[in-house]
C-alpha cells in the first residue's frame, strides 16, 4: 500500500454523486485493540470472524470479516483520514468547496486507527473545528481524550485502574460507542486488551448486553467466550462481595464485578444461552447470596 490516502475503504459513493464516508468502516480491522489476540477469537469458535465494524449512529457493534493491517498500512490510512478531514471541517476549511463530505463517524474512525499519543494529539487538535462544523461528538467523549492526551496539562496516564473506573462509567448512563471508543486508548496506553483484563471485559460484556442490538449481541457472545476463559483462571473466593461499607470502598473493583456478573447472568438466560458456568462461579464466589 502507498502512503496515500486509501480512498475506497472510507469512502462510498453518494447518490447525488461525489462521495462520503463509509460509516461501516469504522472499527475496521481492530480486533486486536478491542478483543486482544485474533487466537481468542478462533477460540471462541466464532465462524471467521475478524474486527468490529461500530456505526455511532445507532452505537451498535458488529464483528466482521476484515482482513487485519498492517501498521505502515494503518499509519498510512490514519494519515490519510487526518488529512482528508483536517481540510474540510471548521468556519473557514483549506478546500472550500469539494465533493466529499466528511461523516460524524470519521472522528471516531481516526481514533480506531490512531496507535500512538501523538495522533491522539492530532485527533484532540481537531476538536475545535469539529465542533466549528457542527458535527455530533460527546461530552465524555472530549474530556477523555483531552484529559489523557494532554499529559503536562493534566499530568493523567491511563493505567489499568483509570481505564475501568472510566469503563464503569461510560457503561452504566452512556452509549456503547462510547465505551467502545474508550477501549482505543487500553492499546495506545499499552493496557491489557479488554478481553485479557476480567473487570473490563465484564464491563463491556454487559454494556453490549444492555444495547440489545443485533449487532451488540454478536460482540457480546464473542466477549462471554472471553470471559469464561479469564473466570476460569481466577479463584472465585478471591472475589467475593465486600460487604463492610469500608473495605467496599477501597475494593470498588469487586463490587463491579459482583453486580455486573449477576447482569450477565440474567442476559444469558433471556437470550438463551448457557449460564450454568457463570451461577457456578458466583455461587462460589459468594456473589449469588448477595445480588440475585
Amino acid at each position: 500500500m502507498s502512503a496515500n490516502y486509501k480512498r475506497p475503504h472510507v469512502l462510498k459513493k453518494k447518490k447525488g454523486g461525489g462521495t462520503a464516508y463509509d460509516e461501516d468502516n469504522l472499527f475496521s480491522s481492530q480486533e486486536d485493540d478491542l478483543f486482544g489476540s485474533s487466537s481468542t477469537l478462533q477460540a471462541d469458535k466464532q465462524p471467521e470472524t475478524a474486527s468490529t465494524t461500530v456505526q455511532s449512529t445507532t452505537a451498535t457493534t458488529a464483528v466482521t470479516k476484515k482482513s487485519k493491517l498492517f501498521p505502515a498500512e494503518r499509519n498510512a490510512l490514519f494519515n490519510g483520514t487526518y488529512g482528508f478531514v483536517a481540510q474540510r471541517i471548521g468556519l473557514r476549511p483549506v478546500l472550500k468547496k469539494f465533493p466529499e463530505q466528511v461523516r460524524h463517524t470519521a472522528l471516531h474512525h481516526m481514533i480506531q486507527l490512531a496507535t500512538t499519543k501523538e495522533q491522539i494529539e492530532q485527533i484532540v487538535a481537531l476538536l475545535p473545528k469539529w465542533r466549528e462544523s457542527r458535527f455530533r461528538i460527546s461530552e465524555t467523549t472530549v474530556n477523555v481524550f483531552v484529559l489523557f492526551s494532554d499529559h503536562p496539562k493534566y499530568g493523567m496516564d491511563l493505567n489499568p485502574a483509570a481505564g475501568r473506573q472510566l469503563l464503569h462509567d461510560l457503561h452504566v448512563e452512556h452509549p456503547l460507542s462510547e465505551s467502545i471508543t474508550l477501549s482505543a486508548l487500553y492499546s495506545i496506553y499499552a493496557l491489557p486488551s479488554i478481553s485479557g483484563d476480567l473487570i473490563s471485559c465484564a464491563l463491556l460484556t454487559s454494556a453490549c448486553y444492555k444495547t440489545a442490538t443485533k449487532e451488540s449481541l454478536v460482540v457480546a457472545r464473542a466477549l462471554t467466550q472471553s470471559l469464561q476463559a479469564l473466570l476460569d483462571k481466577e479463584d472465585p473466593k478471591a472475589y467475593a462481595y465486600p460487604v463492610n461499607h469500608y473495605e467496599r470502598s477501597q475494593n470498588k473493583e469487586k463490587a463491579w464485578l459482583t453486580w455486573t456478573l449477576t447482569k450477565i447472568e440474567k442476559a444469558l438466560e433471556k437470550h438463551k444461552q448457557p449460564y450454568d458456568w457463570l451461577r457456578q462461579w458466583r455461587e462460589r464466589s459468594g456473589h449469588v447470596q448477595v445480588a440475585l
